[in-house]
């Protein structure tokens, strides 16, 4: 990705002229959530190019198969996915989010149809990048992204005693999308809102 390419003073000069909150992340926590970003993408890379094409090519997948198990979780989710948007048309948006969750888990029924280790995968991906991501901290200051790697071990420990390799797999991905997107989490999302927008980024993916 073009990102990769960004040098930390460039980020840091970026970052600084942008934060004006005084209560807000400084620029120096902000630069480390932009290496960390970067370190995670690397992470996904080294096995799965990047995260978008690992995405693009998982859906490109799906919407090829010849699995008639994996067709009709995709069918059923597509479903679901108009249910969802006729809802939230008619202004009823709490059937609209479960109806869109519904859909996703359709669509990651399908995923490990054909990649029954994807849970394992995605799991082994997310432990990998928080443990390098605490390397790179060391003893800094950057209280927001302990936070935020806090709750991401949390999903991991959910995803463990999980008793269905769906919601295994939906935790993990949900880790996955928090640390992908970690700056905009440290700079603009809420503690208690780092699910919903991570569900919400997924959620949207067309199928």
């Amino acid at each position: 990705m073009k990102r990769l390419g960004i040098t930390a003073a460039a980020v840091a000069l970026g970052l600084a002229a942008c934060t004006n909150d005084v209560a807000g992340p400084s620029a120096s926590e902000l630069v480390l959530a932009q290496e960390s970003q970067l370190l995670v993408e690397r992470e996904v890379s080294s096995t799965h190019d990047n995260y978008l094409g690992w995405l693009g090519r998982l859906l490109a997948e799906l919407r090829n198969t010849d699995d008639p198990e994996a067709r009709a979780f995709l069918e059923q989710a597509r479903a679901l996915r108009e249910q969802a948007a006729a809802a939230r048309a008619a202004g009823n948006f709490d059937e609209a989010r479960r109806l869109y969750e519904e859909a996703f888990r359709a669509v990651l029924s399908a995923v490990i149809e054909l990649h029954p280790d994807a849970p394992a995968r995605t799991g082994a991906l997310v432990d990998a990048a928080v443990a390098r991501i605490k390397e790179r901290l060391g003893d800094r200051e950057a209280p927001r992204i302990r936070r935020i790697l806090a709750h991401v071990e949390e999903l991991r420990a959910l995803a463990k005693a999980a008793d269905s390799p769906v919601t295994a797999l939906a935790l993990n991905l949900r880790a996955i999308q928090i640390l992908h997107r970690l700056v905009h989490h440290v700079r603009w999302v809420g503690e208690r809102e780092h699910d919903r927008v991570a569900d919400d980024e997924m959620q949207n993916t067309p199928v």
